[in-house]
């Protein structure tokens, strides 16, 4: 186990996301393109992955007033964005730039359309200038610029595959017995990009149960608590904190969080739980964030062998650290991290992805409750069986099989159809 490796994995797939992170990546995308193209914006286009254009329809932009959609994102990316602070990139919008955008949509000069790309994370803008036209290229993550064209010029390309030896390497090292051993030694000082996500992750929280924001699925589990129709336990507690952080953040709330692999909400629903559960149990400070390790770690160690982007809901992958997070908090070690790690995909392992939106706070309450729960029954070494659905007899195998799952078994028809459905409800609006 190599401890500058895994906080080098822990420092790159943990970074400060403002708002959703799908339409932060195409406002990165066209903040990039218009660094090549002066002059006066004529029209942008372009063309995007599925899954890209299904997690941007119904989310609120942070900054905006509370304006949806991925062709909005585009225009104030490349009217205010500033690609240099990544998917921060909308940190410093104006009001300005947030008429300008509204104007250029009102006159039809955004055309954006379904990329025919087999990569699940694909995309492609062109920004026409009266003086310019650059063309960016942005696959397999939000921020993998692969080619800039500035007026028919290749400028740059990228065929390296640097991402996909970081994959590799992620998936040689990441394993139970790894992330635990490395929480257990690695010095505390080291551990900074987790007491940053403690911070900031819970900042939200804070802002989501202070606040109505969206469906308020965390704000109504703080009242049903008061009002004694739910107990005030670990489980309702988790719900309550990471709801209301994800209620905040699918509202456009102008907090920034620290994500998980390229997703905000897996962010938080791999670090909330855990970080509730910790308080609530009076825990150490220092074994807080050595279990937030953990957790962000399992759900980097799932989601390194997923991918970027599919048909599955991340916050199952997220619920899947939460309970080896919890595990660890309850003195639990590695055999019990496997019986809660297969409880909760032997639990959740189906739930589908059907955009980022309001709703989205109901899926990570489901799952932070599954996670607990699991975690729970694995201190009584109560687990799923082996021989059981897609429970495997060990944690590859498991994983590997919740990956069959969300991919030959639900992705490429699962996304089509959804994305239909999500585009007719436009069509009929």
């Amino acid at each position: 186990m190599n401890q500058d490796s895994m906080i080098k994995i822990l420092e790159k797939e943990m970074v400060p996301a403002l708002g959703c992170t799908d339409p932060a990546g195409v406002a990165y995308a066209a903040a990039y393109a218009r660094k090549y193209a002066k002059g006066k914006i004529r029209s942008i286009t372009g063309e995007l992955s599925a899954n890209i254009i299904k997690n941007a329809a119904a989310v609120c932009i942070p900054k905006t007033g509370g304006k949806c959609g991925i062709s909005f994102a585009v225009a104030v990316g490349a009217f205010g964005g500033n690609s240099e602070k990544g998917l921060e990139v909308l940190a410093d919008i104006t009001k300005d730039d947030v008429k300008n955008a509204e104007e250029f949509i009102a006159e039809g000069l955004v055309d954006l359309k379904v990329s025919k790309s087999s990569k699940k994370l694909f995309i492609r803008l062109a920004v026409k200038t009266d003086q310019d036209e650059s063309v960016i290229t942005v696959e397999d993550s939000y921020t993998g610029i692969t080619s800039v064209v500035v007026n028919h010029q290749s400028i740059f390309t990228d065929f390296s595959n640097e991402r996909a030896k970081e994959n590799t390497l992620s998936n040689n090292i990441l394993s139970l017995e790894n992330i635990l051993a490395f929480a257990d030694q690695v010095p505390l000082d080291q551990l900074g990009i987790i007491k940053k996500a403690v911070e900031m992750n819970m900042m939200i929280a804070e802002e989501g149960i202070a606040k109505k924001y969206g469906v308020s699925v965390g704000k109504s589990i703080q009242g049903f608590v008061r009002n004694g129709i739910m107990g005030e336990d670990l489980i309702s507690t988790a719900m309550m904190w990471t709801a209301a952080a994800t209620d905040a953040r699918m509202a456009g709330c102008e907090i920034p969080v620290i994500s998980n692999t390229g997703s905000g909400n897996q962010g938080l629903a791999s670090t909330i739980p855990v970080i509730s559960i910790a308080k609530k149990i009076n825990a150490p400070y220092e074994k807080m964030v050595r279990a937030v390790a953990i957790s962000s770690l399992v759900t980097i160690y799932i989601k390194g062998k997923l991918g970027e982007l599919s048909a599955v809901c991340g916050a199952v992958i997220a619920g899947a650290g939460t309970s080896c997070g919890i595990v660890y908090l309850l003195d639990g070690g590695r055999e019990k991290m496997l019986i809660a790690l297969q409880n909760t995909l032997g639990d959740i392992a189906g739930m589908l992805c059907d955009g980022a939106k309001a709703g989205c706070a109901f899926k990570v309450a489901t799952c932070t409750s599954t996670g607990v729960m699991a975690a729970l029954m694995a201190m009584e070494d109560s687990g799923i069986k082996g021989t059981d659905g897609i429970v495997g007899h060990s944690e590859d195998q498991t994983i590997d099989n919740f990956i069959q799952i969300a991919t030959d078994g639900m992705d490429n028809n699962m996304d089509q159809v959804i994305l239909q459905i999500i585009m007719k409800k436009e069509e009929i609006a």
